[in-house]
């Protein structure tokens, strides 16, 4: 069905995402397509996304157009006598951005790969796990509610890097794709921003560690080496110190004590949404250490998902302002499987439910308040779910 997906954001864009809802739940071929129909709809999604104040993507923007004025050689001989060839992912997108007419591609690019990486996640986790509809209802609806389209769209940086480390490991956990695979999406995701790094670490200790406890001592060895040889370059070329900085700048540093942390830190609507998420994580924690317990075949993914959220729970109860969003991103990605792979046998089912359904509402209404914060919400619905793509307002 989503094959006219395509020709109703010509007529009604809303039915064109409503058709894909229905596929991604209930079609089980043709997921390639439905992927390449997730990129048009949601690229479509960050065109319409036009902040309208001083916000992280207006500060991209800036970027973008710095980088209208160099040619190609000049640009990237730059990167490299300056020492941020470690940013070479993240420089190339502004600066191919920068090549366009249209700055809104920015937000475009990054809306569709954060929707497409959750979306991958959600249809390898629909094959693999054998669950209710009701259950993969709810996943997707978790996912949806979860997925801010302010950050998807705005955030640019971290939520595509994310997003990218997200694909390599579901590639390589749950489709047995090669380990370079996974770490050929980890070098990606954190040449787009090196804040994820803490991420990738926590990763590749627990597959060092797994492939040990399984006996796989090559696996082992070679995962030692690695992690040996990844220190000593993490150290040599300063990036390391490039992690610790930033973590003090958003901890105690600048970013800590700006005006617009210090407003997040007085703000109960903020405070609400915080201590709801915390309250979420605990709640799919516990779940996944379930799951953790009933299903050896997804050990890995369980022990990844708890120990993540302990400590996006940890930044979250003593990081000022917004911090811990930047790792809560992994649970948004991933939590939808544990809400997927819920045993539908389970006792207190009617609980799960509720439970599940109180964090969609309340976390889709918070995405439906803070829309306004950084463009005209109205006008932003408007032009994307009602308004054809031909139709110039």
């Amino acid at each position: 069905m989503s094959i006219f997906a395509i020709v109703l954001l010509f007529v009604f864009p809303l039915a064109a995402f409503a058709m894909l809802f229905f596929d991604l739940i209930f079609q089980n071929k043709k997921q390639f397509f439905l992927l390449v129909i997730t990129i048009i709809l949601f690229f479509w999604v960050g065109l319409n996304y036009v902040p309208d104040n001083d916000s992280d993507l207006v500060r991209y923007f800036s970027i973008v157009q710095i980088d209208k004025g160099y040619t190609v050689p000049y640009f990237y001989s730059n990167m490299i006598s300056s020492g941020h060839v470690i940013n070479i992912v993240q420089d190339s997108l502004f600066f191919f951005v920068s090549r366009l007419d249209n700055q809104q591609i920015l937000p475009g690019i990054t809306t569709s790969l954060a929707f497409f990486s959750g979306f991958f996640i959600f249809l390898t986790g629909k094959k693999k796990i054998d669950s209710s509809i009701l259950f993969k209802i709810l996943a997707l609806l978790t996912f949806l509610a979860l997925m801010r389209i302010d950050i998807a769209a705005g955030n640019v940086r971290n939520i595509s890097a994310v997003g990218l480390i997200m694909i390599g490991i579901i590639s390589y956990d749950f489709l047995g794709k090669s380990y370079f695979i996974q770490l050929l999406f980890f070098l990606l995701g954190i040449s787009m921003h090196i804040g994820i790094l803490p991420i990738v670490v926590i990763k590749v200790g627990i597959d060092l560690l797994y492939s040990g406890y399984k006996n796989k001592w090559l696996t082992f060895l070679s995962l030692t080496l690695l992690a040996i040889v990844s220190f000593i370059f993490l150290i040599r070329f300063g990036i390391l110190d490039s992690v610790f900085g930033k973590f003090t700048e958003y901890s105690t540093g600048d970013v800590a004590t700006s005006a617009w942390f210090q407003l997040l830190q007085a703000s109960l609507k903020f405070k609400l949404y915080k201590y709801v998420i915390v309250f979420y994580l605990v709640f799919t924690a516990i779940l996944s250490y379930k799951q953790l317990i009933l299903f050896k075949s997804l050990q890995k993914f369980n022990i990844f998902y708890i120990i993540t959220s302990l400590v996006t729970i940890i930044f979250a109860l003593t990081q000022p302002g917004s911090t811990f969003l930047r790792y809560f991103y992994v649970q948004i990605m991933l939590s939808p499987l544990v809400i997927m792979n819920h045993s539908n046998k389970a006792h207190y089912k009617k609980l799960f439910i509720i439970l599940t359904s109180f964090f969609i509402l309340f976390f889709l209404y918070y995405q439906f308040y803070y829309i306004e914060v950084n463009v005209d919400r109205a006008q932003f619905l408007k032009d994307t779910f009602l308004y054809p793509i031909w139709f110039e307002r």
